[in-house]
C-alpha cells in the first residue's frame, strides 16, 4: 500500500499539479506523450500494491468460510476448559452455561463434560443451588463410572451444605453397581462423611449407618483414609456415650507414628468438647493432624472420666508447633485445677498467654488466671488481671450497646448495618474490630451475611445483565460493524483499498486533463476549471482519509488516547462521588449512633436528615450518569478503529467529482492526434482495472455486511431469550429479598446480641472477680486479725496464770 501511494505521488509530481511559484515566469509546459506514459506506469505500479491489499481482504475476510455452529461450540468448549483449568471459575461458568443452555448442544458428545465443568465452577464459587441442579442432571445421564464418581462426590458435598438428602441413596447404589458392588475408597469416605453429617435421620440410625460406612475404611491396613475413618469412629463412640470405646480408638491413633501414609487430605468432624469449652471442629488435616486431634480428644475423655494423670500425660504429647497447642495448655490448666494444683495451673495459663495472647481462648484464660492468682493469695496481681479484661472488653461492650440501642427493629437495624456502598462494602466497617473477630466466628452471623450478600449479588448481577443486554441490542441496532471487531477490521481494510483506488482515479483524471488541455474549447476549459475547484475543495478532506494499515493504526491510537484522557477524568469524578457517598453514610450513622447522647431538637434533626437524603439522592443520580458515560466511553474506545463519521460520504463525493471531470474530458478525446490518443487508450485500460477492483471492493463490503447481519441476528435471538429469563429472575429475587430480609435481619440481630452478651459476661465475671478478690482479701485480713487477737488473749491468760501467785502475794501484803 505504501508503494502504491509513492507511485501515485510520483504521478502527481510528474503532472505538475503543485501551484507555480510567484517567481516563475509562466505556467508549466504541457507534459510530452512520454512523460504521460511514465505517469500511467506509476499509477499501474500503485495499483499492484492496492491489488495485494485487496487480495488480503478477500482471502482473510470474505472468502474464508464462516465457522459452523459445531466449530463455534467446540471453540467455546475449549475456551471454557482453559478457563476452568486456570481456575477462573466465573469465566468458565459463563462459557459453559452458554453451551449447556443451548438445546442443540445436548446431543454433543461433550455435553456431560460441560455439565461437570459448569457444576464444579459453580461449586467453587459456593453457588450450591446451581451446582446441585447441574450435578443432578449429570447423574441422571449415562456417563462413565469415573465421571459418575466425580459428580456424585461433589453432589454429596452440596447435599450436606444444603441439607437436601432426597435421592442420594439411589445415586450411591448406582455408583456401587458401576464399581462392581463396592464403592471406591475415596467415594466411600465421602459417602461416610455425608452420613455422619446428616441431620434428618434419628440419632441411632445415623450413628449405625455412619459406623458401618467408616469401619471398612478404618480396617484397611494401607488405606489412604484409614486414619480419618478411625477418628470418625472415635467421635461416633463419643456421640453414642461409649467413652471406653472412644478412648481405646483414640489411643490407637495417638500412638500412630507421624509418618503413617495418608495420601488424601480430608476434613474431620466435630469432636469431643474441651473442658469448659465449645465443640471442636477440625480443619483440613493430614496424618500428623489426625494424631494431634486424637491426642486432644483422648485428653478430654480422660479428663471427663477423672483420669487426670493420664490426661496430663496425653496433653504433654501435643507438639508445640501444633495449632492445638494453645488449647492443650488451657485444658492442662483445668486438669491441674481439678487436682488442686493451682500453681501448676497458673504456670500453664502463663505459657498460653505468652504463646497465644490474641486467641479466642485468651479472655477465658485471663479470667481463670485471675482466679488462680486469688487462690494463691496474690491479690494485687489478680485484680490487675481482672482489670485488664474489664478495660479490654468494657468499651467494646458499650459500643455494641449503643449500636443495638439505636433501633429495636431487627429488620431496619440489619438493613442499615448492611447498607452497601462502594466505600462501605460489609459489616466490618460498622463493628469494632474486637467485636468483629467474635461476630465472624458465629456461624449464624456468617451465614446471614453470606445470604444477604448472595441476594444483593444476585440482584446486582441481574441488573447488570439487563443493562448489558440492552447495550448489546442497542449496539446491534446502531453500530453494526463495531460490534464485530474482526469483520470491522476487514471492512476498514476494504475502505483503505477503496481510498487508494480513488487516488489512482484522480491521477488518471490528471493525466487526461494534461493530454486534452490543448484541444479543449474556452467554454470547456471554464467548465473544467469549475469542476476542478469543486474536486479540490473535497480533496482536502479526502486526503486525510487513511489508505494504509499504518495510518489506520495511528488513527486508532489517537482516538484511544483521547478516550483514555476523558475516561481518566471520569474515574477521578467517580472517586469523588464515592467519597461523598461515604461521607453521607458516615454522617447518617453518626446521627443514629449519637441520638441518645445529643439534646438537639427532633424537628431540626428531621429537617437535616431530609436535606441529607436529598444530597445523597443527587450523588446517586450523578453516579448513575457517570456510569452511563463511562460505559459509552468503553464502547467508543472499543470502536476506535472504525471509520470516522461521514468517511463514506467524503469518499463518494470525491469519486463523483472525479467522474464528472472525466465525463467532460471524455467528450474531447476525438480531437486528439494519434500519438496522444494512444496515451488515453492506455489510461482507459488502467481505469478498467481500477473499476474491476472497485467492484471487488463493493463485493467484499456486501459479504461483510451480510455476515454482520447473520451474526447480529443470531446474537439478538440469544439476548432476547436471556432477557426473558432475566425478567423471571428479577421477580424471583424480589420475592426472595422480601422474605429473606426479615429472617436474616432477626438472625443477625440476635447473633450480634449474643456477641454483646459474651462481652457482658466477660466484664461481669471480671467485675465479680475484683469484688471477690477484695472480699477474700478482707476476709483473710479479718481472719488474721482475729487470729492475732485470739493469740493475744491466750498470751494474756497465760501471763495471768503465770503471775497469779505473784499478784496474790502482792495483794496480801
Amino acid at each position: 500500500m505504501n508503494a502504491s501511494l509513492r507511485a501515485l505521488a510520483l504521478a502527481a509530481a510528474l503532472l505538475g499539479t503543485a501551484p507555480a511559484s510567484a517567481s516563475e515566469p509562466g505556467p508549466a509546459p504541457r507534459p510530452s506523450a512520454r512523460e504521460l506514459a511514465q505517469q500511467l506506469g506509476a499509477v499501474e505500479q500503485g495499483l499492484r500494491g492496492a491489488e495485494e491489499n485487496l487480495r488480503f481482504v478477500e482471502t482473510q475476510y470474505t472468502q474464508r468460510t464462516e465457522p459452523s455452529e459445531d466449530v463455534s461450540r467446540e471453540r467455546r468448549f475449549s475456551d471454557g476448559e482453559i478457563q476452568y483449568l486456570l481456575g477462573d471459575w466465573p469465566a468458565a461458568s459463563v462459557l459453559f452455561y452458554d453451551l449447556v443452555s443451548e438445546p442443540r448442544f445436548k446431543s454433543h458428545p461433550r455435553y456431560t463434560d460441560a455439565l461437570f465443568y459448569l457444576a464444579d465452577s459453580l461449586l467453587q464459587q459456593k453457588n450450591y443451588i446451581g451446582a446441585r441442579l447441574y450435578l443432578r442432571e449429570m447423574l441422571s445421564l449415562p456417563i462413565t463410572a469415573a465421571r459418575y464418581r466425580d459428580a456424585l462426590s461433589r453432589f454429596l458435598v452440596v447435599a450436606g451444605r444444603l441439607n437436601h438428602y432426597e435421592g442420594v441413596d439411589a445415586f450411591v447404589e448406582k455408583a456401587r453397581a458401576l464399581s462392581g458392588g463396592q464403592l471406591p475408597p475415596e467415594m466411600a469416605y465421602v459417602y461416610a462423611k455425608w452420613l455422619f453429617r446428616r441431620t434428618d435421620l434419628p440419632p441411632e440410625e445415623r450413628l449405625a449407618r455412619a459406623r458401618a460406612a467408616f469401619i471398612p475404611l478404618a480396617q484397611s491396613p494401607d488405606g489412604a483414609f484409614r486414619l480419618q475413618a478411625a477418628y470418625h469412629l472415635g467421635v461416633l463412640s463419643v456421640q453414642a456415650g461409649d467413652y471406653p470405646g472412644a478412648i481405646q480408638q483414640f489411643q490407637q491413633l495417638a500412638v500412630a507414628p507421624a509418618a503413617t501414609p495418608a495420601a488424601q487430605v480430608q476434613a474431620l468432624p466435630a469432636g469431643v468438647r474441651r473442658p469448659g469449652g465449645d465443640a471442636f471442629t477440625a480443619p483440613e488435616v493430614d496424618a500428623q493432624r489426625v494424631r494431634e486431634l486424637a491426642l486432644m480428644s483422648l485428653g478430654r475423655l480422660q479428663y471427663e472420666t477423672g483420669r487426670y494423670d493420664e490426661a496430663l500425660d496425653t496433653y504433654s504429647r501435643v507438639p508445640r508447633d501444633s495449632q492445638s497447642f494453645p488449647d492443650s495448655l488451657y485444658e492442662v490448666a483445668w486438669v491441674h485445677v481439678k487436682m488442686g494444683h493451682h500453681q501448676l495451673a497458673k504456670n500453664a495459663i502463663d505459657i498460653l498467654l505468652m504463646v497465644a495472647p490474641d486467641s479466642q481462648l485468651a479472655p477465658e484464660a485471663r479470667l481463670l488466671h485471675g482466679n488462680l492468682l486469688q487462690k494463691l493469695h496474690q491479690y494485687a496481681q489478680s485484680i490487675e488481671t481482672y482489670e485488664h479484661v474489664i478495660s479490654t472488653f468494657s468499651p467494646v461492650r458499650d459500643t455494641m450497646d449503643n449500636l443495638l440501642r439505636v433501633d429495636r427493629d431487627p429488620v431496619v437495624y440489619f438493613d442499615r448495618l448492611l447498607a452497601r456502598t462502594e466505600a462501605s462494602p460489609d459489616v466490618s466497617t460498622l463493628l469494632p474490630p474486637l467485636a468483629l473477630r467474635y461476630a465472624t466466628t458465629e456461624r449464624e452471623v456468617t451465614d446471614a451475611i453470606r445470604m444477604v450478600g448472595d441476594i444483593d449479588s444476585g440482584r446486582k448481577g441481574a441488573g447488570e445483565a439487563q443493562d448489558l443486554a440492552k447495550r448489546i441490542l442497542q449496539a446491534l441496532d446502531t453500530r453494526g460493524l463495531e460490534t464485530f471487531p474482526e469483520l470491522q477490521e476487514g471492512y476498514t481494510r476494504a475502505d483503505a483499498v477503496d481510498s487508494a483506488l480513488i487516488h489512482a482515479e484522480a491521477s488518471l483524471v490528471r493525466v487526461e486533463g494534461a493530454a486534452l488541455e490543448d484541444v479543449l474549447t474556452p467554454a470547456e476549459r471554464e467548465q473544467l476549471a469549475g469542476l476542478r475547484r469543486e474536486r479540490e475543495a473535497l480533496g482536502t478532506r479526502f486526503g486525510k482519509l487513511p489508505t494504509t494499515i499504518q495510518e489506520l493504526e495511528e488513527r486508532r491510537q489517537r482516538m484511544q488516547a483521547r478516550v483514555d484522557s476523558v475516561d481518566r477524568e471520569a474515574f477521578r469524578l467517580g472517586y469523588e462521588l464515592r467519597s461523598l457517598e461515604a461521607v453521607a453514610a458516615s454522617i447518617r450513622k453518626w446521627v443514629d449512633d449519637t441520638r441518645l447522647e445529643r439534646k438537639s431538637n427532633p424537628d431540626e434533626e428531621r429537617e437535616f436528615l431530609v436535606q441529607l437524603q436529598a444530597e445523597t439522592q443527587t450523588v446517586t443520580d450523578l453516579q448513575a450518569e457517570l456510569d452511563a458515560a463511562r460505559a459509552r466511553l468503553a464502547d467508543e474506545r472499543n470502536a476506535a478503529a472504525t471509520a470516522l463519521a461521514g468517511e463514506q460520504t467524503i469518499r463518494s463525493g470525491y469519486a463523483e467529482a472525479l467522474s464528472r471531470e472525466h465525463a467532460l474530458l471524455d467528450t474531447a478525446q476525438g480531437r486528439l492526434s494519434p500519438d496522444v490518443a494512444s496515451t488515453l487508450v492506455k489510461a482507459h485500460e488502467v481505469r478498467a482495472k481500477t473499476e474491476a477492483m472497485r467492484a471487488r471492493v463493493a463485493t467484499a463490503r456486501e459479504v461483510l455486511r451480510g455476515r454482520v447481519e447473520a451474526r447480529g441476528r443470531l446474537i439478538r435471538e440469544k439476548v432476547v431469550a436471556e432477557q426473558e429469563l432475566l425478567n423471571r429472575y428479577d421477580a424471583e429475587v424480589a420475592e426472595v429479598t422480601g422474605n429473606a430480609r426479615n429472617i436474616v435481619g432477626r438472625i443477625a440481630y440476635e447473633s450480634f446480641r449474643r456477641v454483646r452478651q459474651q462481652f457482658y459476661d466477660l466484664v461481669l465475671k471480671a467485675d465479680v472477680g475484683v469484688v471477690d478478690v477484695s472480699f477474700t482479701e478482707k476476709q483473710d485480713r479479718t481472719t488474721e486479725i482475729q487470729k492475732l487477737s485470739a493469740q493475744k488473749d491466750k498470751a494474756l491468760h497465760e501471763l495471768d496464770a503465770e503471775f497469779r501467785d505473784v499478784l496474790v502475794e502482792e495483794g496480801g501484803k
